[in-house]
């Protein structure tokens, strides 16, 4: 019985032939039919034709997530999460009472710790040794750009007071040259390189929590990279067949981090290959690190650093020739670029290498993040054949605090969300989770208040003039996110032969008042015609 009949729905399409059903049919994963609940089930209904209600809720085409990191998710549900410590003490509390239920020796790991959310200072060196003096301590910051370690991780590490700053990191020290618990971007791989390897069942484990979770938001697919945590394309690919196998049905468009583009050429994998639940995206790099911890790459000087422009990840002649190498290949490639400086680099490397549709992909460059793209630069990817991924939660976490960071005259294009689509480019919204929450509601709610959740409704939000409609920012995350994967004939709207995969909430997010997002709950996440979620 692979038919299937949902009715009872109030379903917005998204497509301009069809703007309202009630009902829609679906057959071997794709949409047969769709129309009022009087034509379809008159049409459609028989005694072996499956049926299910939708309860009068309210369908979308299914929302995904345009940048995120399953791996990462999973991870958290699983180490210390620190989002909400607002006072060092409440990190200190955590720490110590993870010390206490663990063995003598075992790594603390923990994330989602940001300065800017906490009452004073976090924690020195010395606090993180006086409360896990037997353990190694590694906290990543909420961006994963910096993180605060201890003597036992710095010893593990092979990180002794002399150790000269790699390419592309820092190591933190006080007025004294002392070495202070802090560590920046590349700095922090000998802190990884320590820590015990995760076996094959704790990864699957990871991405397996984090996919139920991203179906229980209403997400029916994610663009992800995971290849730093699981190790191999091999089992990543492996993991994703097997939950699939299992029922855990949400789709996956894997970014392929740079060093990982050997094993793709031994296993003979081109970009745009795989099947409707798992695809090989673009080819994943860093142009800088965020602006948290100051590593933006900037064109002009932190407003409070003066003298520091931000970090360069990638060279700009390394930029160059990755972005050759993936052109080469017939695959984009999608850059992390938040500071002015970092996407006006990333800008040039895909203009010298656009991606050759004869070479059989249709995919397409991305730039991540775009936090500050001046004026010039807009013009320029106005002009290209890009998507530029999006994250509109950062507006609810980032402001007020950035504002000191970037100055005044940097705000006039700092996350100018509505900018970029009145300029014509095509944007996806993502959440950058775990940096952000997962759940997509949260970011359309920030992309049309331009505030944070407990701010109060008179509150104007953060530069209003960028305030997105509902409408824009809910094809984010549909058309949006199918355009940048290439796959908008495939999804991005319920139409006849594209995939049946909706999202269903309790209320209208078209019309309701922008805080009921917040209360807003998803009732069924329908991937491939079947229900993979249900409240």
């Amino acid at each position: 019985m692979s038919k299937i009949i949902y009715y009872n729905g109030h379903i917005t399409p998204l497509d301009p032939t069809c703007p309202q059903a009630e009902a829609i049919v679906a057959d071997d994963g794709r949409i047969t039919a769709i129309g009022s609940n009087e034509e379809i089930l008159l049409d459609f209904a028989r005694a072996d034709v499956r049926k299910v209600d939708l309860m009068g809720g309210y369908a979308y085409p299914g929302l995904v997530d345009s940048h995120m990191h399953l791996s990462n998710l999973g991870q958290k549900l699983r180490q210390l999460d620190l989002t909400h410590c607002q006072s060092k003490e409440e990190m200190l509390f955590a720490i110590r009472q993870r010390a206490e239920t663990i063995k003598p020796g075992e790594w603390i790991l923990g994330m989602g710790w940001d300065e800017n959310k906490i009452q004073g200072r976090v924690p020195s060196l010395a606090e993180l040794d006086a409360v896990a003096s037997n353990h190694p301590v590694f906290l990543s910051r909420i961006c994963f750009h910096a993180y605060l370690v201890n003597s036992r991780a710095y010893q593990l590490a092979g990180v002794g007071p002399d150790q000269p700053d790699p390419e592309n990191g820092a190591y933190g020290r006080d007025e004294t040259g002392k070495l202070n618990g802090w560590v920046y971007e590349n700095a922090a791989n000998p802190f990884y390189d320590a820590q015990p390897e995760p076996d094959y069942a704790e990864k699957k484990e990871s991405i397996r929590q984090a996919m139920k979770m991203a179906l229980s938001c209403g997400l029916t697919g994610v663009h992800t990279e995971d290849l730093r945590y699981i190790g191999s394309v091999r089992d990543m690919i492996r993991i994703c067949r097997e939950l699939i196998e299992e029922g855990v049905l949400l789709r996956t468009h894997q970014l392929i981090y740079y060093p990982f583009l050997t094993e793709l050429d031994e296993l003979k994998i081109r970009a745009g290959q795989g099947d409707e639940w798992f695809r090989i995206g673009a080819l994943k790099m860093f142009a800088d690190g965020a602006i948290g911890g100051r590593t933006a790459l900037l064109s002009e000087p932190y407003a409070d650093d003066p003298g520091n422009c931000g970090i360069a990840i990638h060279e700009q002649a390394e930029l160059l020739y990755l972005t050759a190498q993936a052109a080469d290949r017939g695959m984009p490639v999608a850059v992390h670029a938040i500071g002015d400086e970092a996407a006006d680099r990333v800008i040039q490397a895909m203009q010298a290498y656009p991606i050759d549709p004869d070479k059989g992909s249709r995919l397409r460059h991305r730039l991540i993040h775009g936090q500050f793209l001046r004026a010039d630069l807009v013009e320029m990817l106005r002009r290209m054949e890009v998507a530029i991924d999006i994250q509109p939660r950062f507006v609810a976490s980032d402001f007020p605090w950035v504002l000191e960071r970037v100055g005044e005259e940097r705000t006039a294009y700092a996350y100018a969300w509505k900018a970029l689509l009145q300029a014509g480019i095509r944007c996806a919204g993502g959440s950058d989770a775990p940096i952000e929450p997962l759940h997509p509601l949260l970011g359309i709610h920030a992309a049309v208040t331009r505030r944070r959740p407990d701010d109060p409704p008179s509150h104007p939000g953060y530069l209003p003039g960028q305030k997105l409609a509902p409408l824009e920012a809910l094809l984010l995350f549909t058309e949006g996110s199918a355009y940048a994967a290439g796959e908008e004939h495939e999804r991005g709207t319920l139409s006849v032969g594209k995939y049946a995969d909706l999202s269903v909430y309790d209320r209208d997010l078209l019309t309701i008042d922008p805080d009921e997002l917040l209360q807003a709950q998803t009732m069924f996440t329908i991937v491939s015609g079947k229900v993979a979620y249900q409240a």
